[in-house]
Protein backbone atom coordinates (compact mmCIF):
# COMPACT_ATOMS: atom_id res chain seq x y z
CA UNK A 1 0.00 0.00 0.00
CA UNK A 2 1.24 3.14 -1.15
CA UNK A 3 1.76 6.13 1.68
CA UNK A 4 0.21 9.62 1.69
CA UNK A 5 1.94 12.50 1.30
CA UNK A 6 1.15 14.16 4.70
CA UNK A 7 1.82 17.37 6.34
CA UNK A 8 1.04 17.86 10.37
CA UNK A 9 -1.05 15.14 9.89
CA UNK A 10 -2.96 16.23 6.37
CA UNK A 11 -3.04 15.27 3.06
CA UNK A 12 -1.71 17.17 0.40
CA UNK A 13 -5.01 18.37 -1.57
CA UNK A 14 -6.66 19.14 2.44
CA UNK A 15 -3.62 21.46 2.84
CA UNK A 16 -4.39 23.13 -0.69
CA UNK A 17 -7.98 23.75 -0.42
CA UNK A 18 -7.14 25.39 3.37
CA UNK A 19 -4.57 27.72 1.78
CA UNK A 20 -6.77 28.12 -1.22
CA UNK A 21 -9.99 28.87 1.18
CA UNK A 22 -7.60 31.14 3.21
CA UNK A 23 -5.89 33.33 0.59
CA UNK A 24 -10.12 33.30 -0.94
CA UNK A 25 -10.78 34.90 2.70
CA UNK A 26 -8.04 37.07 2.47
CA UNK A 27 -8.70 38.49 -0.86
CA UNK A 28 -12.37 39.00 0.01
CA UNK A 29 -11.53 40.80 3.05
CA UNK A 30 -9.49 43.25 1.20
CA UNK A 31 -12.10 43.90 -1.33
CA UNK A 32 -14.74 44.67 1.43
CA UNK A 33 -12.50 46.78 3.47
CA UNK A 34 -11.63 49.10 0.18
CA UNK A 35 -14.86 48.88 -0.70
CA UNK A 36 -15.91 50.70 2.89
CA UNK A 37 -13.34 53.13 2.78
CA UNK A 38 -14.19 54.34 -0.52
CA UNK A 39 -17.67 54.58 0.02
CA UNK A 40 -17.15 56.71 3.11
CA UNK A 41 -18.82 60.38 2.39
CA UNK A 42 -15.08 61.78 3.90
CA UNK A 43 -12.79 59.70 1.96
CA UNK A 44 -12.11 61.89 -1.45
CA UNK A 45 -12.08 65.23 1.53
CA UNK A 46 -8.78 63.29 3.21
CA UNK A 47 -7.25 62.43 -0.10
CA UNK A 48 -6.62 66.11 -0.93
CA UNK A 49 -6.23 66.91 2.40
CA UNK A 50 -3.43 64.43 2.68
CA UNK A 51 -2.16 65.56 -1.30
CA UNK A 52 -2.13 69.57 -0.16
CA UNK A 53 -0.86 68.51 3.11
CA UNK A 54 2.41 66.70 1.65
CA UNK A 55 2.44 69.27 -1.30
CA UNK A 56 2.89 72.05 1.38
CA UNK A 57 5.40 70.50 3.24
CA UNK A 58 7.55 69.50 0.41
CA UNK A 59 7.35 73.05 -0.68
CA UNK A 60 8.08 74.34 2.57
CA UNK A 61 11.54 71.80 2.53
CA UNK A 62 12.72 73.13 -0.46
CA UNK A 63 12.12 77.06 -0.20
CA UNK A 64 11.15 78.50 3.23
CA UNK A 65 12.82 75.35 5.10
CA UNK A 66 15.88 75.55 3.00
CA UNK A 67 17.47 78.61 5.17
CA UNK A 68 16.67 76.82 8.19
CA UNK A 69 19.20 73.97 8.17
CA UNK A 70 21.11 72.93 10.96
CA UNK A 71 24.43 74.07 11.43
CA UNK A 72 26.21 70.63 12.80
CA UNK A 73 28.62 70.53 15.37
CA UNK A 74 32.09 71.12 14.24
CA UNK A 75 34.22 68.96 16.37
CA UNK A 76 31.69 65.93 14.87
CA UNK A 77 33.65 64.72 11.21
CA UNK A 78 30.34 62.53 10.69
CA UNK A 79 27.62 65.40 11.39
CA UNK A 80 29.64 68.34 9.42
CA UNK A 81 29.95 65.26 6.06
CA UNK A 82 26.31 64.69 6.47
CA UNK A 83 25.96 68.73 6.95
CA UNK A 84 28.02 68.90 3.68
CA UNK A 85 26.00 66.33 1.73
CA UNK A 86 22.84 67.86 2.88
CA UNK A 87 23.71 71.55 1.45
CA UNK A 88 24.99 69.63 -2.01
CA UNK A 89 21.68 67.69 -2.61
CA UNK A 90 19.69 70.82 -1.45
CA UNK A 91 21.57 73.34 -3.56
CA UNK A 92 21.03 71.16 -6.76
CA UNK A 93 17.94 70.49 -6.19
CA UNK A 94 17.28 73.96 -5.79
CA UNK A 95 18.82 75.18 -9.07
CA UNK A 96 17.88 72.33 -11.12
CA UNK A 97 14.53 73.91 -9.95
CA UNK A 98 14.92 77.02 -10.94
CA UNK A 99 16.11 78.68 -7.62
CA UNK A 100 19.38 80.06 -8.02
CA UNK A 101 19.76 82.46 -5.19
CA UNK A 102 18.85 80.02 -2.84
CA UNK A 103 20.10 77.23 -4.96
CA UNK A 104 24.00 79.11 -5.07
CA UNK A 105 23.49 80.21 -1.16
CA UNK A 106 23.41 75.56 -0.22
CA UNK A 107 26.63 75.22 -2.42
CA UNK A 108 28.08 78.22 -1.20
CA UNK A 109 27.74 76.26 2.39
CA UNK A 110 29.14 73.03 1.38
CA UNK A 111 32.35 74.60 -0.65
CA UNK A 112 32.81 76.61 2.19
CA UNK A 113 32.57 73.74 4.57
CA UNK A 114 35.07 71.30 2.08
CA UNK A 115 38.30 71.08 2.85
CA UNK A 116 39.60 70.61 -0.79
CA UNK A 117 37.33 73.99 -1.88
CA UNK A 118 39.79 74.29 -4.67
CA UNK A 119 38.93 71.74 -6.11
CA UNK A 120 35.09 71.29 -5.82
CA UNK A 121 34.76 74.73 -7.34
CA UNK A 122 36.28 73.45 -10.36
CA UNK A 123 33.87 70.25 -10.15
CA UNK A 124 30.78 72.69 -10.28
CA UNK A 125 32.60 74.97 -12.52
CA UNK A 126 32.36 71.65 -15.23
CA UNK A 127 28.91 70.80 -14.45
CA UNK A 128 26.94 74.22 -13.17
CA UNK A 129 25.89 76.86 -16.21
CA UNK A 130 27.98 79.47 -16.16
CA UNK A 131 25.22 82.08 -14.74
CA UNK A 132 24.49 79.69 -11.87
CA UNK A 133 28.19 79.01 -11.04
CA UNK A 134 28.84 82.68 -11.00
CA UNK A 135 25.90 83.18 -8.27
CA UNK A 136 27.93 80.13 -6.27
CA UNK A 137 31.42 82.09 -6.75
CA UNK A 138 29.08 85.91 -5.36
CA UNK A 139 27.97 84.14 -2.18
CA UNK A 140 31.20 82.26 -1.20
CA UNK A 141 32.70 85.39 0.91
CA UNK A 142 29.36 85.93 2.62
CA UNK A 143 29.03 82.54 3.19
CA UNK A 144 32.45 82.16 4.78
CA UNK A 145 31.84 85.16 7.45
CA UNK A 146 28.53 83.56 8.11
CA UNK A 147 29.98 80.15 8.60
CA UNK A 148 33.21 81.33 10.81
CA UNK A 149 30.67 83.56 12.97
CA UNK A 150 28.33 80.00 13.42
CA UNK A 151 31.28 78.30 14.28
CA UNK A 152 33.21 80.74 16.41
CA UNK A 153 35.53 80.04 18.89
CA UNK A 154 34.97 76.61 18.48
CA UNK A 155 36.28 76.39 14.74
CA UNK A 156 39.04 78.53 15.57
CA UNK A 157 40.14 76.20 18.81
CA UNK A 158 40.57 73.05 16.61
CA UNK A 159 42.57 74.71 13.74
CA UNK A 160 44.74 76.39 16.40
CA UNK A 161 44.94 72.97 18.36
CA UNK A 162 46.51 71.19 15.01
CA UNK A 163 46.11 67.43 13.98
CA UNK A 164 47.20 64.52 16.40
CA UNK A 165 48.12 61.87 15.54
CA UNK A 166 47.72 58.57 17.71
CA UNK A 167 49.88 55.58 17.40
CA UNK A 168 48.08 52.48 18.26
CA UNK A 169 50.38 49.63 17.83
CA UNK A 170 52.36 47.57 20.21
CA UNK A 171 56.07 48.33 20.53
CA UNK A 172 57.68 51.58 19.76
CA UNK A 173 55.98 53.96 17.64
CA UNK A 174 57.74 54.97 14.36
CA UNK A 175 59.75 57.97 14.32
CA UNK A 176 57.02 60.36 11.98
CA UNK A 177 54.82 59.49 14.62
CA UNK A 178 56.88 60.73 17.94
Amino acid sequence: MSEVPTLFGFNRSSLLVAAGLAGAAFIGYCVYFDHKRRSDPNYKEKIRQNRREKAHSQAGASTAGARSTSIPDPTDASSIQAFFLQEVQLGEELLANGNVEEGAIHIANAVALCGQSQQLLQIFQQTLPPEQFAAVVEKLPGTRERLSTFFGAVADAAEAEGPSITYMGNGMPPPQVL
